[in-house]
């Protein structure tokens, strides 16, 4: 791939503290250095300032996922592909913690625990709607009125109601 030593030296790092951060004792193997290396190269990593700049960003993306992780009260255990996937996609997205909380918390109550799916629905609607903070999602999460929901009671419903206090 036309690496510098310097670089590879810093790839082969970088695996094996990934490796070790996800609980991983052995060692890393050739293959999953490979891996990464082409990983790095489609991604145009081959200068020691590009390598720096990812592990630093990598190492800010495991940070957020950690705080993701308490917010969800997840302890003990690295989460899942899937629900890994799920995290990294509200991260992606870019909501702030607060709004990661009400998230969940509207999650809770309305499924009993925490439901992967449930809430990446609350926060794709959330998304398309352009609500990415707090005050946004105080101020512009209001889910729309049934039709016919107007509060007040239409002449058909009058009419049912006299009805059946006629029958009575």
């Amino acid at each position: 791939l036309g690496f510098d030593y310097d670089v590879i030296s810093v790839l082969v790092n970088y695996c094996k503290a990934r490796a070790e951060q996800k609980g991983r004792r052995r060692r890393i193997s050739l293959r999953t250095i490979e891996q990464e290396a082409y990983a790095w190269a489609e991604q145009g990593i081959d200068t020691m300032e590009e390598a720096a700049a990812f592990i630093q960003n990598q190492n800010v993306r495991r940070s957020q996922l950690g705080q993701l992780m308490e917010l969800l009260q997840i302890r003990g255990r690295n989460l899942t592909p899937g629900e890994e996937k799920y995290a990294r996609s509200w991260l992606d997205m870019g909501f702030d913690q607060e709004v990661l909380k009400i998230a969940y918390e509207r999650t809770c109550l309305n499924t009993g625990g925490l439901s992967w799916a449930y809430m990446n629905k609350i926060l794709t609607r959330w998304q398309a709607a352009g609500l990415f903070t707090l005050e946004q999602v105080k101020n512009g999460d209001r889910k729309p009125a049934p039709k016919g929901a107007s509060g007040q009671l239409g002449q058909a419903e009058m009419d049912a109601i006299a009805k059946l206090l006629r029958e009575e």
